[in-house]
């Protein structure tokens, strides 16, 4: 197991080197709720056993893999997955599955055109897939919890190591040129 894989700094590194333009983190910040939603809510109609449903599965595990990055903000991101858990199970979410694809469709879109337009490079998923999807809803959750002043020395640092990560990506393009 790569020893980075548990390292909440290294995690979140990841993720903020594909997002820090502002105009693509807003796009994030409203577009990655959406898409976890729509997922989920889709994902809800497939039963696995007993009448779970794969998003509560999914959600039990990016539950723990949450809390084993950081437990403060694990049990956070548990309870707003249980509360979508317990709204699907109870009906209180009422959307066709067109209208949760469709959400789906146009949360990926303005994705790709917040890369394209404002990053001007590729998102993260082209460089590891399932890191990207599953770290995603943590990462706004903890750019939300940085804008209200919590955890301002994770932020720096985070900000920092992206700051090295540029200049090291900029020196070695320097170098091949």
């Amino acid at each position: 197991m790569d020893e980075k894989l548990l390292d909440l700094r290294s995690q979140l590194g990841f993720y903020k080197f594909y997002r820090h333009d502002p105009k693509n983190v807003l796009i994030h910040a409203i577009f990655v709720p959406t898409i976890l939603f729509s997922s989920l809510s889709m994902l809800h109609r497939i039963k696995l056993y007993h009448g779970i449903s794969l998003t509560a599965l999914i959600s039990v595990l990016f539950f723990i893999f949450y809390c084993l990055l950081y437990l403060p903000t694990g049990l956070l991101a548990g309870f707003f997955l249980l509360s979508l858990n317990l709204a699907l199970v109870d009906h209180r979410i009422h959307l066709s599955f067109k209208q949760e694809l469709s959400l789906f469709v146009i949360g990926w879109i303005f994705q790709f055109v917040g890369h394209g337009v404002f990053e001007k490079k590729r998102p993260a998923l082209m460089d590891n897939l399932v890191q990207s999807l599953v770290l995603a809803p943590y990462f706004i959750m903890f750019e939300f919890l940085f804008k209200i002043g919590c955890m301002p020395q994770l932020k720096a640092n985070l900000e920092h190591d992206l700051e090295v990560k540029q200049k090291d990506l900029e020196n070695s393009r320097n170098k091949n040129e």
